[in-house]
């Protein structure tokens, strides 16, 4: 079944008063908004589903649109950068953080900026750290937690967020020690958040913040930035998928170079993004590469440059380990076998990449030191004949046609993906003639709520899906994999859509996260990967190649390939 290409109407030059400057990125003398830090905008085409919620600690909000306007406008301790590893942000700290461990007690020390206020003119301080601790430590209700919390890792190993200093210095503890220390209050899944605007009297009233989140009509809260950008509700326009940063005239750093930075939704359209970016109307596209795509993108050289990275993503498929015919983990390694993953790199990014290949690894991507293979030996190529040894094993027969049935049920299994995702519609289509020859029917469905809240019967958190075909976006953390792979407790589901775990996997990540010594996290996380094929609740496809292309008067662009994303640095962006 083939999807319709959805053709965006690029209207950023279209829309006047503050939503943008002018049709020519590199004048600033018309429309509104902010410009006195600044010269010129940059329109910068998001190809990725556009976000309903900017909340970035719950379901709603944890998608990459969300990340990359958001990358810019809470202040994070810590910066992902382009190289997997991470610098403090000696912006918002006046020096590099301290850590002490003595016993079973570690202490991290943070020093803020003197001059450090949110947009509104409220000093940043330790009370901002604080709420940002009691806010993400439990997910819990009988603690005071909030199920809708995606992660706790870190969080909940801290005792007490003190600070003085007039609350410029924060004192931090954690017992046990905790290994990924520099993960909290860091990167733009994680940053310090606004408690003069965020605190409720109450737990039960907090959570209940929290899962509403903020809906992208309405903005963040107060308009609040404590970074270079900042994000007005007047300057959101969610039927044209426009939003639009400007500098945040109280920011005490090196303020934008821009005026406007303006982030368009244009699908992931190759004909739209080649098209915006020869006329000029867009300046950046990052979108998930795909063969014409690049092939017509490298056609626009000189005027635009454009580079392929691989970085901490990777394409995966998420079993539902509660649906009736994927609770068998026969029926799901019957799958994995059926598959030829080299195939699926081969007639995808293979296609534009010759470094693409397969992976082996849940946690450690192939081009990191860290990287292991420990998948089982009978992944490595389709074996049909074993699958359907195993389908047999649990009680299914082929039927007439091939198909395995069982109690007259057909195994038949939808794979839900991203809509608009020509890549990812691929890559299912290359899967199911090879399922289909270990007697196991699949379908392709774009699911337009696969990220959305659970309020979505059929969107992951939900539970309402039988297998999905999506991409972790990482980070260098090794504490950002536990609320992947450890057991759901309560309705607390995390990320791990799969539904899937075991004690063992759990005591091993619990493990992990009060192990500073980067050897032994490896042969730790090592360990719970072998576990993790068993399981076979997550099965790895490739690590996911960045493709990014700007046109030739922006100066600035730098790819990060992590979880930091394409705007990660937009504020020292300049428009010649």
């Amino acid at each position: 079944m083939k999807l319709s290409k959805r053709t965006v109407m690029l209207v950023a030059t279209g829309v006047t008063g503050a939503m943008v400057l002018s049709a020519c990125g590199g004048d600033s003398d018309s429309g509104g908004g902010e410009s006195a830090s600044g010269e010129g905008r940059v329109v910068f085409g998001e190809a990725t589903d556009w976000p309903e919620n900017l909340f970035p600690l719950i379901s709603a909000g944890n998608a990459t649109s969300t990340a990359d306007i958001e990358a810019e406008l809470l202040p994070q301790t810590y910066e992902i950068q382009p190289d997997f590893t991470v610098q403090w942000n000696d912006e918002f700290l006046t020096e590099e953080p301290t850590s002490e461990v003595v016993g079973d007690s570690q202490t991290v020390t943070y020093s803020i900026n003197p001059d450090a206020v949110w947009s509104d003119g409220t000093p940043i301080t330790a009370d901002d750290f604080e709420f940002s601790w009691r806010m993400q430590r439990s997910s819990d209700p009988a603690t005071g937690g909030c199920p809708a919390l995606l992660s706790t890792s870190g969080y909940d190993q801290m005792t007490a967020v003190e600070g003085a200093d007039e609350g410029k210095t924060v004192t931090v503890t954690y017992s046990p020690p905790f290994a990924d220390w520099q993960s909290s209050f860091a990167g733009n899944n994680s940053p310090v958040f606004p408690a003069h605007l965020m605190d409720k009297d109450t737990p039960e009233a907090l959570c209940e913040s929290i899962s509403t989140g903020w809906p992208i009509a309405d903005g963040l809260p107060g308009d609040i930035s404590g970074g270079p950008w900042q994000l007005k509700k007047e300057n959101i326009n969610v039927g044209q998928q426009i939003v639009v940063l400007t500098p945040n005239e109280n920011y005490w750093g090196e303020k934008p170079q821009l005026a406007q930075l303006v982030i368009q939704g244009i699908g992931n359209d190759p004909t739209t993004a080649v098209q915006g970016l020869s006329s000029g109307e867009l300046n950046v596209i990052y979108p998930q590469p795909q063969l014409d795509l690049v092939d017509q993108v490298q056609g626009l050289e000189p005027n635009v440059t454009s580079e392929i990275n691989f970085g901490l993503s990777f394409e995966h498929l998420d079993f539902n380990t509660t649906d009736p015919i994927l609770s068998d983990v026969n029926v799901r390694k019957a799958f994995a076998l059926a598959l030829d993953r080299q195939e699926i790199v081969d007639q995808t990014v293979g296609q534009f990449s010759s470094d693409a290949q397969v992976l082996n690894n849940h946690i450690w991507k192939n081009n990191q030191p860290e990287y292991q293979d420990n998948a089982p030996a009978e992944y490595n190529a389709a074996d049909p004949e074993g699958a359907k040894a195993l389908l047999q094993q649990s009680g299914w027969a082929p039927g007439p046609d091939g198909i395995f049935t069982k109690g007259g049920q057909r195994l038949s299994i939808r794979i839900d993906t991203t809509a608009n995702n020509p890549l990812r519609q691929t890559t299912i289509e290359v899967m199911i003639p090879q399922l289909a020859a270990a007697g196991i029917e699949a379908t392709f469905n774009a699911n337009p709520d696969i990220f959305a809240g659970p309020d979505k019967p059929t969107s992951l958190i939900a539970g309402g899906f039988q297998a999905a075909l999506f991409a972790w976006v990482g980070n260098p953390f090794v504490s950002s994999q536990p609320p992947i792979y450890q057991q759901v407790v309560g309705d607390a589901v995390g990320q791990n859509y799969s539904r899937i775990g075991t004690p063992e996997i759990d005591a091993l990540f619990d493990q992990l996260m009060v192990t500073p010594e980067r050897e032994q996290q490896v042969e730790i996380t090592n360990q719970i990967d072998t576990l993790l094929w068993d399981q076979m609740g997550t099965l790895p496809l490739y690590q996911k190649p960045t493709f990014i292309a700007y046109t030739s008067n922006i100066e600035g662009v730098e790819d990060n390939p992590t979880q930091a994303g394409p705007l990660w640095n937009a504020s020292t962006w300049t428009v010649q």
